[in-house]
């Protein structure tokens, strides 16, 4: 196996051929990074120096490691069991969910976000001594401020203890010499502080709680205290891979400066000028330390730039030097680093490149103004692209002004906020419903789910309830029930007042025993919403169906932390996240959908680019804007991150402006107004001197009216979706069944309604999991206490976990989740029990002990990654067994047709390949009778399953996902929706 590398020029060559040792790669913008970290894990398991499973590779967001990933995958011609590339927090997930009840932690633990924590506070205020940091006036004024003070203390690796050491400390110094009032006073809310923090910390254990601090400290902690288990993490990792480098925190670092030991097979990929994210804990000082720790760590500086043309480099590299002496440039060579480091970038694109500033009189003016500079570049630039464009800001709320322009011109755009998904239309109707189920007489939820264009309600009718309801001093609710003989109703709106309020009180029974998911999915289906946001196929609709898809996966995982709890609960829990400041964050997929022009904050820009870029609102206190201290400071004492010599503030500000330069291809416009509606007219920011620009060039002409194009919003484009990075068996069986299934459930990603059979099969699943785990752990205990006792033989593994606690795990498993009503809830709860009691009978004598349970694999077939997760693996004569779980019972005959084996020959040939296993016996284990049935590939099988696999991957990524309507659709998720459905 190779890796072609002839693509990459010579530095980067070198650093994807790299041997042992420590690496420091300074990559520029547009220096082609990230392909080069994904060539060095390629040619790392190609040239046979670790496994995929034996490197680690880290970074910090969820979408740049699938990234990530996904490059790998596609130069990998081989599959492979798994590979660790995640953030930082998930891989110390990872590992703490192994190993935390070696630090006496549990396993079992739920990770809180910043919401989360402020609930928590919130709800046990009472135990925090509180008295500097709790006003009568506002209680929970001050909770954000010392939570981030907290998260503040975790990056600097300062627990509780030192913490309260610290305070001690202070508190002892007041008797010394000096004003002993104003040291009792500090000393005191230090104290303060301390206590609250020693408090929270008690809190998150009494709840089996991390926060995301945690992770990273309890990881620490775990491999500081036993090193046992850090040298068996040391051994497996035989490379570590940092991206991002100059994002990391001080705890980050020390876990993988510790992970790194003794080997230090570390190569640290950033970039000084990119760092950005000071206020999220990064210590700007790491990757100009990094030398000072490991010395004889190779250098490798890339700086051939294939992104910008040489004017935008010119210019953005003139401007950053002004942040000189702290740049890793000056301070390698102050430190008398034996390799000059010239970080000045050369353009490899061939074009010039160009930088302008436009100064407007308005804000308005200033919007219309980039708007007509955007339909120049369209009427201009023969292959120009919607997408081609980005508007960026340097905060949320300088967007909105754009957006509104946009829409109103018809300009295809999206805005790329991190926050705000409860305020997108389909969110609030969601949430206006669920209000309604706690309490009829919530009148302002109620007027939301009138106006939904579903129920039909004519808006006349609508005021006038509204107004009759003020006029009575009724409720809204009550105004539908008794407006016979007050209104004149048309009949459409009374056939529709009818269905509404019949199908809320109907909800509003069920809301007493379903799942918040399961009755939001009943709204959506029985009020015709879900039909109406995916009967057109428009940016509105994608754009709702990707926001219901991001709330639903929310309240499963609410639903899956609190087992037994209901639609009041949820609704309750919404209202105090919102009450918190909570608007719940958005993900984006910019690569999916037709093209748009994007609208997005600097940050949230970070490693995208495009051809025409447009910096806006850069005035004085904008951009740079004003510095915003930490509310609550951290000691400088307790501080280890070594602070620049100049304004770190100001030095941040202007990175992110390199930052947004460095975005743009060919053309950079910066734009900047004198009225943005304010009292006072705003000066330029000093950014537009420093960039070599005259802030007092004369103001921009702008047109005297912008027309909107009528139908111009991308009607003569095709719209493009992102396919699922990789296929599995379940997507295949939904594409065979009909393309239009498998667009709902795995492109555009519809909530799907569950099923009895599906939730019973699921509970089944995870119990056998979980029992065959404990004989696993149990076994290996066992053996491990015989180690080195020859006169004793293997234990055997009868009656290694009892049946009272295989039944006492399905119960514990056990989820109320989609069965019809209580009788049936019943009936299956009976079902199960007996299954297990038949499953134990059959094997407690001898039970199997597991080679891998959920074992999760990729591999390649038809030149596509294929992924899937064998349910259970045993060892047979040296040779591995495959068994897979059926719910149901065998056929008839006990005769299993081609539709029957084929998942499971997909797998006998990705062991053969990913794990180099032979396989003895496919085994379809059917619980509800507990017959097995055996059997094995054939060569010819997996030539037939082969073809299979290629055959309908390739329609997929060819298909228009046309519905191939018939008796499936009786069983279809979508059926109520889909417009061909056979009903």
């Amino acid at each position: 196996m190779s890796v072609d590398t002839i693509e990459l020029n010579a530095q980067q060559k070198r650093a994807v051929t790299y041997g042992d040792g420590p690496v420091l790669l300074v990559a520029g913008a547009g220096t082609g990074k990230t392909s080069v970290v994904t060539h060095r894990i390629a040619w790392l398991i190609a040239e046979g120096k670790a496994r995929p499973e034996e490197l680690l590779a880290v970074t910090f967001t969820e979408k740049a490691a699938a990234e990530m990933e996904e490059r790998v995958d596609r130069l990998l011609p081989l599959g492979y069991t798994e590979m660790w590339i995640h953030t930082f927090h998930a891989f110390c997930q990872r590992i703490l969910q192994d190993h935390a009840i070696d630090i006496g932690l549990p396993n079992d633990f739920t990770v809180v976000d910043t919401t989360g924590s402020w609930l928590l506070v919130r709800e046990n205020l009472e135990r925090f001594k509180l008295d500097y940091y709790k006003p009568l006036s506002n209680p929970t004024k001050f909770i954000h401020a010392l939570l981030q003070h907290f998260s503040r203390a975790k990056d600097e690796c300062v627990y509780p203890d030192d913490y309260l050491r610290y305070a001690e400390t202070l508190k002892l110094d007041t008797d010394q010499a000096g004003d002993r009032e104003a040291r009792g006073s500090e000393a005191a809310r230090v104290g303060e502080i301390a206590d609250a923090y020693h408090v929270y910390q008690q809190l998150l254990l009494e709840q089996n709680a991390f926060d995301f601090g945690d992770l990273i400290n309890y990881a620490l902690r775990l491999f500081r205290e036993r090193p046992k288990i850090l040298e068996q993490y040391r051994a497996r990792f035989k490379h570590v891979l940092v991206d991002e480098f100059q994002d990391t925190n001080w705890a980050q670092y020390e876990l993988i400066k510790l992970l790194a030991a003794p080997r230090n097979n570390l190569m640290v990929v950033g970039d000084d000028d990119q760092s950005i994210y000071k206020f999220r804990g990064a210590s700007f000082s790491n990757i100009v330390v990094f030398k000072k720790d490991y010395p004889d760590a190779a250098a490798i500086y890339l700086v051939d730039n294939y992104r910008s043309g040489q004017a935008i480099l010119d210019r953005a590299y003139r401007f950053i030097q002004l942040n000189n002496p702290d740049r890793l440039e000056v301070r390698l060579k102050a430190d008398g680093q034996k390799e000059a480091l010239d970080k000045k970038l050369v353009s490899r694109t061939g074009g010039s490149g160009e930088v302008s500033c436009l100064r407007f009189k308005t804000a308005d003016d200033e919007a219309r103004g980039v708007i007509e500079e955007i339909l120049k570049l369209r009427e201009n630039v023969s292959d120009f692209s919607w997408s081609d464009v980005a508007v960026l800001v340097r905060a949320n709320d300088q967007a909105q002004r754009f957006v509104r322009y946009f829409r109103s011109m018809n300009m295809p755009h999206q805005f790329l906020a991190a926050k705000g998904l409860y305020s997108q239309e389909t969110i609030i109707a969601v949430l206006a419903y669920l209000k309604l189920m706690d309490n009829y007489h919530e009148s302002e939820a109620l007027y939301k789910i009138l106006t939904l264009p579903t129920w039909d309600i004519d808006h006349e009718t609508i005021v006038n309830l509204s107004h009759l309801a003020s006029k009575k001093s009724w409720s809204l609710w009550h105004a539908l029930h008794h407006y016979e003989g007050n209104l004149e109703v048309r009949e459409r709106s009374r056939a529709a007042i009818a269905k509404l309020t019949r199908a809320v009180e109907e909800h509003t029974v069920l809301s007493k025993r379903l799942d918040p998911s399961v009755l939001i999915y009943r709204f959506l289906e029985d009020s015709g919403y879900l039909e109406y946001l995916t009967r057109e196929d428009s940016q509105y609709t994608r754009e709702q169906m990707l926001y219901l898809n991001q709330f639903y996966k929310k309240v499963r995982t609410w639903e899956e932390e609190h087992l037994g709890q209901g639609v009041p609960e949820f609704v309750k829990y919404l209202n105090l996240e919102l009450e918190s400041g909570d608007a719940g964050s958005l993900e984006h997929d910019i690569e999916e959908g037709p093209e748009n022009i994007t609208v997005s904050t600097i940050h949230g820009a970070k490693g995208l680019e495009y051809r025409f870029v447009f910096v806006i609102g850069l005035v004085h206190l904008r951009f740079p804007s004003r510095e915003r201290k930490d509310p609550i400071e951290l000691p400088q004492t307790l501080i280890k991150d070594i602070l620049p010599e100049g304004d770190a503030h100001l030095q941040e500000e202007r990175r992110l402006m390199y930052v947004a330069l460095t975005r743009a291809k060919e053309k950079a416009v910066l734009t900047f107004a004198e009225d943005y509606g304010t009292a006072t007219l705003r000066k330029p920011s000093r950014f537009i001197e420093e960039l070599g620009f005259d802030p007092r060039t004369p103001f921009s002409a702008v047109s005297g009216e912008l027309v909107p194009a009528q139908g111009q919003r991308l009607a003569d484009q095709k719209t493009t979706y992102a396919l699922p990075r990789k296929f599995s068996f379940t997507q295949l069986k939904a594409f065979e069944t009909c393309p239009k299934q498998y667009y709902y459930a795995h492109i555009i990603r519809i909530p799907a309604a569950g099923r009895a059979t599906f939730s019973f099969g699921k509970i089944m699943h995870a119990v056998l999991e979980k029992f065959f785990r404990l004989v696993m752990e149990r076994s290996s205990l066992q053996q491990a206490s015989l180690f080195g006792a020859k006169q004793q033989k293997k234990p055997s593994s009868a009656a290694i976990v009892s049946q009272k606690e295989l039944l006492a795990l399905y119960e514990e498993t056990w989820e109320e989740d989609w069965f019809f009503d209580e009788e049936n809830k019943r009936q299956y709860h009976e079902k199960g029990k007996t299954i297990l009691k038949n499953f134990y009978e059959s094997v407690h004598n001898a039970l199997p002990v597991p080679v891998a349970l959920e074992q999760s694999f990729t591999m390649k077939i038809g030149g596509a990654s294929f992924k899937g997760v064998i349910d259970r693996i045993d060892e047979e004569n040296g040779q591995w067994k495959l068994i897979d779980y059926k719910t149901g019972t065998p056929p008839k005959d006990g005769k299993l047709t081609f539709d029957y084996k084929e998942q499971l020959f997909i797998y006998q040939m990705a062991v053969e390949q990913v794990f180099g296993k032979a396989v003895s016996s496919l085994v379809l284990h059917f619980l509800e009778n507990n017959a097995q049935l055996a059997f094995i590939a054939s060569e010819k099988d997996a030539r037939k399953v082969e073809e299979s696999v290629t055959e309908v991957i390739n329609a997929i990524r060819s298909s228009e996902f046309e519905p191939t309507p018939g008796f499936q659709c009786k069983s279809c998720d979508y059926r109520f929706i889909c417009p061909a459905a056979q009903r």
